[in-house]
């Protein structure tokens, strides 16, 4: 297994600092089970997510093609690791960010406040329709429907208006096609099941075409909160429209690239993340608990050793006020 995984001493941008994260072995949540748990820690990503993957990705094809330009303002609806991670790579490259923040109560305190000392102009909606829920999970594309919404209105108004479009640009997913080569690259090309939450989709297809492609044979297993409303199941027909479906549509209708879907509490996920931080030393957010629980439940199954792949998507330090499982 290739440990090095950049020499390059000195850098020219936090920019360059952008993927290539390592993968790390669980030893003692894994226990007894014969199978190896690897976590893939994209929570050392610059801002602490995944999401400065595709922000970096999205913003540089979109200057390639000439839709996003000096002057323009990026705009996105998130839940806040994309807020966060458009805000970041948007202030370094000059333009005014603004993000439709779409978490609930207090769960939004951190993401909003981190938005904000970077620059971007926050705007929070929080939605109504989850404030009773006992299940607390929160399944991202759901409640950014409404943000979603005022950006496309927003986009047809105003020329110098970019919209992310983070559900259904494909540079999400081809920014996650990279985090999938590395994969390979770090496990020597043993990999029997890959494991990732579903927010907009573009992880698990990203990782899933290029694992996929190498490896016909893996198993790949999305993670949905138990809160969500839509059950997604692999070849289905999710509806597309201008706000809601994009690449979940595109992946769930795929033929053999999603095998299943499963869903995870709010108290399973929870549980999970402490047990990695005390355990592990990782410290990562909600959603990578409910990543490993699917993980560790999977590596149960197999009485001969299987190479278990899995993302720890964020860090614990947006979630200091209120612990939430956020897709």
């Amino acid at each position: 297994m290739n440990n090095n995984t950049n020499s390059k001493k000195i850098y020219n941008s936090v920019l360059e600092l952008i993927g290539n994260t390592p993968v790390v072995r669980l030893n003692k949540i894994s226990g007894n089970v014969e199978s190896e748990i690897l976590a893939k820690l994209e929570y050392l990503n610059p801002t602490g997510s995944l999401k400065d993957r595709i922000a970096l990705e999205m913003i540089n094809q979109a200057e390639r093609e000439g839709t996003l330009k000096a002057g323009y303002t990026v705009i996105e609806s998130s839940t806040g690791n994309t807020g966060i991670a458009l805000s970041f790579v948007g202030a370094l490259k000059g333009y005014k960010v603004v993000i439709y923040e779409t978490m609930p109560g207090k769960a939004s305190q951190e993401k909003s406040k981190i938005m904000r000392n970077i620059g971007a102009e926050v705007k929070l909606m929080e939605p109504k329709d989850i404030k009773e829920l006992e299940e607390k999970s929160i399944a991202g594309a759901e409640v950014e429907l409404p943000g979603r919404q005022i950006c496309l209105d927003l986009e047809n108004s105003n020329p110098e208006m970019w919209w992310a479009r983070q559900f259904s640009n494909e540079y999400n997913v081809k920014a996650h096609n990279k985090t999938g080569e590395e994969i390979l690259d770090q496990t020597d090309n043993n990999v029997g099941v890959f494991i990732a939450s579903i927010g907009t989709g573009g992880t698990v297809a990203g990782v899933a075409e290029v694992l996929k492609k190498k490896l016909p044979h893996v198993k790949i297993i999305g993670v949905q909160p138990a809160s969500s409303r839509d059950t997604l199941c692999p070849g289905m027909d999710y509806p597309a429209t201008e706000i809601k479906g994009g690449i979940i549509s595109e992946m769930l209708k795929k033929a053999g690239l999603i095998d299943e879907v499963v869903r995870v509490s709010d108290k399973v996920a929870r549980d999970m993340a402490h047990r990695l931080w005390k355990e592990e030393g990782l410290y990562a957010g909600i959603s990578s608990g409910a990543n490993v629980y699917i993980a560790l439940e999977e590596a149960k199954k197999y009485k001969n050793k299987k190479t278990i792949v899995t993302v720890l998507a964020d860090s614990i330090d947006r979630y200091i006020t209120e612990e939430r499982f956020v897709t």
